[in-house]
């Protein structure tokens, strides 16, 4: 039998209650099939799939990390926070987190507005029946564009349409991370910079350091070994938590990559010892 170190583990995926394509039950048994030990269901702004995934995982033997991933902005740049062990079911955190997801109806709804402008006509029946449970994103509408014609790729309709700075892109409620940081610190969870080489923000993180961030996605899909080397310094230097995911979005995105990043299981263990010691307070 395998150590538990030499295990592997997957932090970061979506589901269909976000702008994944998998159900919770359709990931715990995916990462079943693949030999992982642990997973985290790390929805945008919803916590609504972790409960399913929990009973599932404890039906397969998977052991399975309530986790959250939320957005926030800096100027023009977009940063997302990983939040660990959260207490899903605090009143105050879910109050917040309907307040975002309203703020994406609304943004949502304009954005839709702003394509038709464009002359790409998407029907609001078909968004929700492509995102049928939970928060509409704006990967939903990406696919729904590529559909219709209107794009050839999820890729094309972001970096042509999509993306700050592009025609359609409609901006969001503004929050910092340093707000998102102090709001799963206050939910009792571990916020983990995510995916920072796709923020590309490096200059951010003593600030998020000072403010409370315990941790940094060093292990991911879009990070290749020199990056993984680069922001593992950065984690010894600042005495972050390293964890890691695929950002696996079911067939949302094309290939499934639940599993393709190497990620130990000895990394959920510092996880866990850190949230034994107590989350920390700013």
């Amino acid at each position: 039998m395998k150590k538990r170190k030499e295990q592997k583990i997957d932090l970061h995926i979506h589901t269909i209650y976000s702008d994944g394509t998998y159900t919770p039950i359709e990931v715990v048994r995916k990462a079943k099939q693949l030999g992982l030990v642990a997973i985290s269901i790390t929805d945008h702004d919803s916590i609504s799939g972790v409960e399913e995934a929990i009973r599932a995982g404890r039906k397969l033997g998977i052991e399975v990390v309530p986790g959250i991933e939320m957005s926030s902005d800096v100027g023009e740049d977009e940063i997302h926070i990983l939040g660990y062990y959260i207490n899903w079911q605090e009143e105050a955190f879910l109050a917040q987190l309907k307040i975002f997801q309203e703020d994406r109806v609304r943004r949502n709804q304009k954005l839709l507005k702003r394509l038709e402008e464009l002359g790409m006509k998407l029907d609001h029946r078909e968004v929700r029946d492509i995102a049928p449970q939970g928060v509409v994103s704006r990967l939903h509408i990406a696919r729904l564009m590529v559909k219709n014609g209107y794009v050839s790729s999820i890729e094309e309709a972001f970096e042509k349409w999509l993306n700050a700075g592009k025609p359609a892109y409609i901006k969001r409620m503004k929050v910092s991370p340093f707000e998102v940081i102090q709001l799963i610190l206050k939910a009792d969870g571990i916020p983990v910079f995510a995916h920072p080489y796709l923020s590309k923000r490096d200059d951010l993180i003593p600030e998020m350091v000072k403010r409370g961030l315990m941790g940094i996605e060093v292990y991911h899909s879009a990070h290749n070994m020199e990056i993984v080397a680069h922001y593992q310094r950065i984690a010894k230097k600042h005495h972050l938590l390293i964890t890691g995911g695929s950002d696996c979005h079911g067939e949302g995105k094309g290939e499934v990559l639940m599993g393709k990043v190497e990620v130990s299981a000895s990394l959920l263990e510092e996880l866990k010892k850190a949230r034994r010691e107590g989350v920390r307070t700013f």
